[in-house]
């Protein structure tokens, strides 16, 4: 094949009266002749698409791209089925390989109409754009496909459509209600874990219910790309949309196989072919936000598993990840009667100490809106340190109160925040805390002393001494909050990684200040895998949470219970003190 041949689509090579064909020497009648083995040829590389590709680049001396012998079988699964489900780990290059899929689709099935979709329309727009480019990069004939022309293929920051010169489109569809009605051939679930399952069901799939169009102007139903439904993911938590949708397919692989293939793999597969340090593996073992059942998701695809009796949802947690970036410091953007609560679990000898900051945002009706901006993990320093860590937090914050677990160790530890600390890094004075109230009657009492200190930063604690009842009132309120949608928990940490590699400033920060900045999101992650560990049992009237797996501490719940319990108590008080307002009850006549 020549150069010049090379370079033309399959488009080209099919418009047979376009002047440029017969530059080549191409007449209707020699392609006439060609028509049954062209469509051998275009058959069997929608069978074999890997081979396809490797026909395209054969004669590029530019073009160094090969493939993994995994990624070949990733392909020829994902083009021979029309629902495929793919549970693979980072650095697996499975939205390259998706991608991949859909353009070949676009080649190979003309006038395809196919979609892309995730958690937000902005994310799934930066993964396509991101994703094709770096394909026609890679292999430029892939390039010759799309319609570059004015008004055809269009980007933008939260949109985007590439046209392909035989008719075929790939664009992005909003999980949103805006999508209703929209039509599609098929598409692709990119990290369905993000999408909202009633959306996906309502909305998304309804759009693939029709054809591809042929040129003669008829529909084929049993084309492969018809309906078509790939959905790509790491793994996340049973009990989810995603994890419901992966076991109705299982079902149905095992049902019709023709149709049906679920897919999945470790990290040891892209650590073998060299996409994967193995030595970045090690390390992430080494960092603070490590965990085993963290680890099973993100490398090994293992889904984490709601405990039995589950207390909370991982859908209703995840519908309510909608915090686009955390808060490190007090808010003065915030509404006026806005303020900031921090919930401390107090850790010692092994086991890290959890502050979790809460903006609350009082509402003209109902309870307010509580907002987890932030989280803070300290390791098991002794009590002065930790002391220092907590008043520096109630500082930045300028928060009403820290709330602190007032049991076992914590009772020592209050002791050290009512006393004052020097900071040994800025010399900076810290006065002891006050306590304003608590659980338990005796609170006040036992700290008569204490707050007749004359340095004293006054009404700066509130104690927490759980009992069978209190937890049960605390475990009952997170669970209505959560489910009335009034607290509001940052996005999922890749989410907010395809959102700050969208940006330069996220594309030029090392892997360092990106794992940094990206720390508030992944504890975030942690505390949803908490609280679905936790299973409910009763005494009695009384709800117990216990571990499912003991694997898995709860100390990052705990704080974040805590600071919740509070803005219980408060909003109660505000309500017995508007019951008490006399003047509500004079009637005029």
């Amino acid at each position: 094949m020549s150069n010049e041949t090379n370079n033309m689509s399959l488009q080209d090579l099919l418009n047979l009266s376009d002047e440029h064909d017969k530059k080549l020497g191409l007449s209707e009648e020699r392609l006439q002749e060609q028509l049954p083995n062209l469509r051998h040829l275009i058959a069997f590389f929608r069978e074999y698409p890997d081979i396809f590709i490797d026909f395209l680049i054969q004669n590029d001396p530019n073009c160094t791209f090969h493939f993994y012998f995994y990624q070949r079988i990733f392909l020829r699964i994902a083009m021979r089925h029309r629902y495929v489900y793919a549970t693979f780990p980072r650095a697996y290059s499975k939205s390259f390989l998706s991608m991949l899929v859909l353009m070949i689709r676009c080649i190979l099935y003309p006038h395809s109409e196919l979609f892309i979709t995730t958690g937000g329309k902005e994310q799934a727009a930066s993964i396509t754009i991101a994703k094709i480019e770096e394909l026609c990069r890679l292999i430029p004939a892939l390039n010759n496909e799309l319609n570059l022309e004015r008004g055809k293929t269009r980007k933008t920051k939260d949109d985007v459509e590439y046209v392909f010169k035989n008719g075929s489109r790939i664009n992005v569809l909003a999980a949103k209600q805006s999508s209703r009605g929209q039509r599609r051939t098929g598409g692709l679930m990119e990290e369905c874990v993000l999408i909202d399952g009633d959306i996906l069901n309502e909305v998304i799939i309804p759009t693939t219910n029709v054809d591809r169009l042929l040129a003669d102007g008829e529909r084929v139903p049993d084309e492969t790309v018809n309906k078509s439904q790939v959905y790509v993911t790491t793994a996340g938590w049973k009990n989810s949309f995603a994890y419901k949708k992966l076991v109705e397919l299982l079902i149905q692989s095992v049902l019709d196989p023709d149709e049906v293939m679920i897919m999945g793999g470790t990290y040891e597969t892209p650590v073998i072919e060299g996409l994967l340090n193995e030595d970045f593996v090690d390390k992430l073992k080494l960092q603070g936000t490590y965990n085993d059942a963290s680890f099973d998701r993100e490398y090994r695809s293992i889904w984490s598993g709601d405990a039995e009796n589950a207390f909370f949802s991982s859908e209703v947690f995840d519908k309510h990840r909608v915090l686009l970036q955390p808060e490190y410091e007090y808010s003065g953007r915030s509404a006026k009667s806005a303020y900031y609560v921090i919930g401390v679990d107090v850790g010692r000898f092994k086991c890290t100490t959890e502050a979790s900051v809460i903006k609350v945002t009082p509402q003209p009706q109902g309870t307010p809106i509580q907002s987890l901006v932030n989280l803070y993990s300290y390791e098991a320093e002794d009590f002065e340190e930790q002391a220092i860590n907590i008043k520096k937090l109630y500082y930045k914050y300028k928060a009403r109160q820290v709330v602190i677990d007032a049991n076992g160790v914590g009772a020592g530890f209050v002791d050290f925040m009512t006393k004052a600390q020097i900071d040994p890094e800025t010399n900076d004075i810290f006065p002891p805390f006050g306590v304003s109230g608590g659980t338990y009657a005796e609170v006040m009492d036992q700290y008569k002393k204490v707050n007749k200190q004359p340095d004293i930063e006054a009404d700066a604690m509130y104690l927490v001494k759980a009992n069978a009842p209190i937890n049960t009132e605390a475990h009952t309120y997170v669970q209505t909050q959560m489910s009335s949608g009034k607290i509001k928990l940052l996005i999922d940490e890749m989410q907010a990684k395809n959102k700050l590699m969208s940006t330069k400033v996220g594309q030029q920060m090392d892997s360092d200040k990106r794992a940094e900045y990206l720390k508030p999101f992944t504890l975030t992650t942690i505390l949803k895998e908490q609280m679905l560990n936790l299973k409910e049992e009763n005494e009695g009237v009384n709800i117990i949470l216990k571990q499912n797996s003991r694997g898995i501490p709860k100390d990052k719940f705990s704080a974040f219970e805590y600071g919740l319990y509070y803005v219980k108590k408060q909003e109660e008080g505000r309500q017995r003190k508007h019951g008490r307002d006399l003047s509500k009850m004079i009637l005029f006549g």
